[in-house]
Order: structure tokens, then C-alpha cells, then sequence
């Protein structure tokens, strides 16, 4: 039981992540970037006659980084005040 539940947060946590980074940190991006219409997923790189797609994997890095940053502020907290191994 206790593994389902741990998936299915993951994936909650997994769209609340995506949602962030799309509603929130890709306009930032999008006004740093010029010619990006409020999409991480078209922003292209050309070297020669090589055309990279690299706005999914920023999306996806960003993604990460919420996930870490978010990880790294609680799970002290979390260890900190749960029933085993923390306080008493």
C-alpha cells in the first residue's frame, strides 16, 4: 500500500512540477529569450547545418531542479520530526 501511494504522489508531484515550470518559469524564460512564444519547446539551437531542439530538455531540467530544490528545504524537516529515527 505504501508503495502505491509513494506512486501515485510522484506522479501528482510530477504534474505540479510540469504545471510550475510551463505556467510560471517559462514566461520568465520566454522574455529573456527573444523570438520564444511562451513555449520552452521551440527554442532551437542551429550549429552549421545541425538544428537542435533543446527546449524539452530545459523544460525537463527545470523540472529536476524544482524537484530537488523542493526535496532539499523538506526532507531535513522530514527526518527531523518523523515517528522513526527523528525527535523524540
Amino acid at each position: 500500500m505504501n508503495l502505491a501511494v509513494a506512486f501515485y504522489l510522484g506522479f501528482a508531484l510530477s504534474g505540479f512540477f510540469k504545471a510550475i515550470t510551463k505556467d510560471l518559469v517559462t514566461p520568465i524564460i520566454a522574455g529573456i529569450f527573444p523570438g520564444v512564444e511562451q513555449s520552452l519547446d521551440k527554442i532551437t539551437v542551429s550549429i552549421g547545418p545541425i538544428k537542435l531542439n533543446i527546449g524539452d530538455a530545459i523544460g525537463a531540467a527545470l523540472n529536476l531542479a524544482i524537484a530537488f530544490f523542493v526535496l532539499y528545504t523538506t526532507l531535513p524537516l522530514l527526518r527531523a520530526y518523523s515517528p522513526v529515527g527523528g525527535r523524540r
